[in-house]
This record gives C-alpha cells, sequence and structure tokens, in this order.
C-alpha cells in the first residue's frame, strides 16, 4: 500500500459537481481536504503476474460551493469499478483480439478462484463490454470490446512493444 500524495498535490483545479475553482484568486480554497479512504484494486499488477487484489489509499475533498465529496484516485484507477483501466484492457483485449474464452479470460485477470457455475463465464466481463458497446456507438458486444482495446493499445507508451493485448494492458494503465 503505497502512501497517497499530499493533500495539495493532489488537490484537483476545479469541482466536477459545480466547475468553482479549487483555488480562486484572492479568496478561500474551493476544495478543502475531507480525509482519506481506502479502495480496492483487482486484476494483474504486471500483465504477466497473477492476479491480486491491492488497497490503493485515495484523498478525498469537498467543495465548499456545492458540498459535493470527489475522491481523487491514481492514474490507471478506473471511477467505480473493482478493476483498473490495464485490467480492464487487458481482459478485453484478451476476449475480442485474442479470441479467448471469458472463463480463459477470467481464470487470468479475476483476483479471485473460480469455482462452479461462475466458472463458465465472467458477468463482469460481458458489463465491460457492454459499456464499450453503448459508448462507442456499436450493435456488437465482441467488435466494441475490440476496439475498446485497440484504443486502449493505442495510449501505450511509444516504447512498448507485443501483442496486442500486452498494448492494451500498458495503455490502460497509463489512462487517466
Amino acid at each position: 500500500m503505497r502512501s497517497p500524495p499530499s493533500v495539495e498535490a493532489a488537490r484537483p483545479g476545479a469541482c466536477p459537481g459545480c466547475g468553482a475553482a479549487s483555488r480562486p484568486p484572492g479568496a478561500g480554497l474551493g476544495l478543502h481536504g475531507h480525509g482519506l479512504r481506502e479502495r480496492q484494486l483487482r486484476g494483474p499488477p504486471t500483465v504477466d503476474a497473477a492476479s491480486t487484489t491491492q488497497v490503493v489509499v485515495c484523498r478525498r475533498y469537498r467543495c465548499v460551493g456545492c458540498g459535493a465529496v470527489i475522491l481523487v484516485v491514481p492514474r490507471g484507477v478506473a471511477p467505480r469499478k473493482h478493476y483498473g483501466h490495464a485490467a480492464i484492457a487487458f481482459a478485453l483485449a484478451l476476449w475480442a483480439l485474442a479470441g479467448q474464452s471469458a472463463p480463459a479470460v477470467r481464470r487470468r485477470v479475476c483476483a479471485w478462484p473460480v469455482t462452479g457455475a461462475a466458472a463458465t463465464g465472467w458477468r463482469t466481463l460481458r458489463v465491460w463490454a457492454d459499456a464499450a458497446r453503448v459508448t462507442l456507438g456499436l450493435a456488437d458486444r465482441r467488435a466494441a470490446a475490440a476496439r475498446a482495446a485497440q484504443i486502449a493499445a493505442g495510449r501505450a507508451p511509444p516504447l512498448i512493444a507485443g501483442p496486442v493485448w500486452e498494448l492494451a494492458y500498458a495503455g490502460g494503465a497509463a489512462m487517466a
């Protein structure tokens, strides 16, 4: 578990709820530090490692104007998801581009052991693929997953080389 950045370093520039500046010139702070929160981050820590559950410490801020509470997470952490961007992009690429079955992808990316009826599929993978389908405006779930994985692969740092699913992992890790 890494320690979070300082309150000042992590403070957002503005409130996402009302748009008020966090440090308006000549006035008091618009976003006050509101403590720390631990959250889980699931998935493989590297492309060839076994999947784990890590605890990430995140900073919270409260907007003086609208009262919204903002959680600031590290790069690569997907908001309101247990898995990070890297794990999601990796799973979509393995399923849609590498042609692996949903149970095989689950065994590779899921942080929990897979037993019983759950071993026949992975609902979370379908949820991610459906979210990509809606976002990209495509009718086919697998085509949308492939396109989302390709977009993530395109965000990989330029010196990364390897199969497209490794590029998707690296690109997902680089996403804000």
